[in-house]
């Protein structure tokens, strides 16, 4: 099950969601509130951990979760709270608390997602950017903060991002979704005490695929958070970004698939 990260969607896993396939029935979300999916009652972490377990229940007693930036951090909520369903974790640049001091902080990056989460500030920057931007130049913008090389994502899934866009410039809800769910993801990250024993009780398996020109998720957080599970798998990925599974598909599937079908495998003897 794909689970995207904050302001994408279901399109965010196109690239290499045909070849994922291949391993099993592999299906992906839009978030409450993201892609084309009304919102929740609210825009907490909470809410959306828990439609990813019920969207999971829906089709089978347990799967692997591959989640993505702010989707990685709800795949280690799940993990966390229903062990029983979560065979195993592939967490590409999942959400971490940031370490400091940290010289590989893109603060131009980070200050931005700080104003994005400040109440009023962020609100006013969403509205701007749905309002005073055309869809091009709203999916140009994100591309150059998620990937490393926007000219390597494909043609097809740019078009595609560029018609979700013009959709979700209309919807009513849109200009709530990245402020208010970026509050939420602020508010975790303020007691790191609580992110530590959460990710102290996984017990899925888990792989973690960082990008080292990762401008949203610093490289020196995800090696902590790692060095929090020794038995985590650590791959960092040259040449890439935030969203490696976009701007280098290729090489994110040859570093991902090997290590998903030793986990298919470990499930079908288990």
């Amino acid at each position: 099950m794909l689970v995207h990260g904050l302001g994408g969607s279901v399109a965010n896993w196109d690239a290499v969601g045909p070849r994922l396939a291949d391993l099993g029935r592999t299906v992906a979300l839009d978030l409450p509130g993201f892609g084309l999916s009304p919102p929740a009652k609210d825009w907490e972490l909470v809410t959306h951990a828990r439609a990813v377990h019920s969207f999971m229940s829906e089709f089978a007693p347990s799967a692997t979760l591959v989640g993505n930036s702010m989707g990685g951090l709800l795949a280690e909520m799940v993990a966390s709270r229903a062990p029983e369903t979560v065979d195993s974790l592939l967490l590409v640049a999942p959400a971490t608390p940031p370490r400091f001091p940290d010289p590989r902080i893109h603060w131009p990056t980070a200050r931005r997602l700080a104003l994005q989460a400040t109440p009023g500030v962020g609100r006013a920057m969403s509205w701007y950017f749905l309002n005073r931007l055309t869809p091009q130049e709203l999916v140009k913008l994100s591309l150059e903060t998620i990937t490393h090389k926007p000219g390597r994502v494909p043609i097809q899934l740019v078009e595609e991002f560029v018609a979700l866009a013009t959709v979700r410039m209309e919807l009513p809800w849109a200009e709530e979704a990245v402020p208010s769910t970026g509050r939420s993801i602020a508010r975790m990250f303020r007691t790191p005490s609580s992110f530590v024993a959460m990710i102290r009780e996984i017990k899925a398996p888990t792989l973690v695929v960082q990008g080292l020109g990762d401008h949203i998720v610093s490289p020196t957080a995800v090696e902590w958070l790692c060095a929090l599970r020794p038995d985590w798998q650590l791959v960092q990925m040259e040449d890439t970004g935030h969203t490696p599974q976009m701007d280098a598909p290729i090489r994110f599937l040859a570093t991902v698939v090997p290590w998903l079908q030793a986990s298919l495998k470990r499930e079908i003897t288990a």
